[in-house]
């Protein structure tokens, strides 16, 4: 069973020439374009109504805090130095494994929902960050956050965290992330 995006108005392509193409289907099986133009589609085809429909590329997001959508709304009218001391940092200090996986979730969802297909993410707990993203089925380049420390200690610690967060991630065989 295939998915038929039928009589786009518009599609912005990726090809070598990043032609627009007008009036267009697109059939996708398998998780891949199988046909672009005239598509017949088969009788157990879903097939989506796409007129008064632009077909774009997936979005990349290139920095973002996944988890944080949890604190969206949040302190929002401070400045940028009060809202991290004041507000931000405290409450990270408090968050466990569970929380980010939580938000992890709630910003794949939101992802998924506005056309984002990939993104670069680098936090807290990314173990269980990483677990929702797999989940989610999104493709994303995940890191734990570094911060610069003037210690080598900690530069250390913060390395074989690192190590054995890439580790984690080749465990789970997903070439997404």
């Amino acid at each position: 069973m295939g998915l038929v995006l039928k009589d786009c108005d518009w599609i912005v392509t990726q090809d070598p020439q990043r032609r627009i193409l007008a009036n267009t289907s697109v059939r996708i099986a398998d998780g891949r374009i199988e046909q672009v133009g005239r598509v017949n589609p088969a009788s157990k085809d879903e097939v989506i109504d796409c007129r008064r429909k632009v077909l774009i590329p997936g979005l990349i997001n290139t920095h973002t805090h996944l988890s944080m959508t949890l604190f969206r709304g949040y302190a929002d009218d401070l400045e940028l130095r009060d809202w991290l001391e004041k507000k931000i940092w405290p409450l990270e200090s408090r968050l466990t494994g569970d929380m980010c996986y939580q938000g992890a979730l709630l910003g794949s969802l939101e992802m998924t929902r506005t056309g984002t297909t990939c993104f670069v993410d680098m936090y807290f707990h990314m173990e269980d960050v990483a677990r929702a993203v797999d989940e989610a089925g999104l493709r994303a380049i995940l890191s734990p956050g570094m911060i610069d420390k003037p210690d080598k200690a900690g530069t250390e610690h913060e390395r074989r965290t690192t190590l054995k967060f890439l580790e984690y991630i080749h465990q789970l065989h997903n070439p997404l992330l």
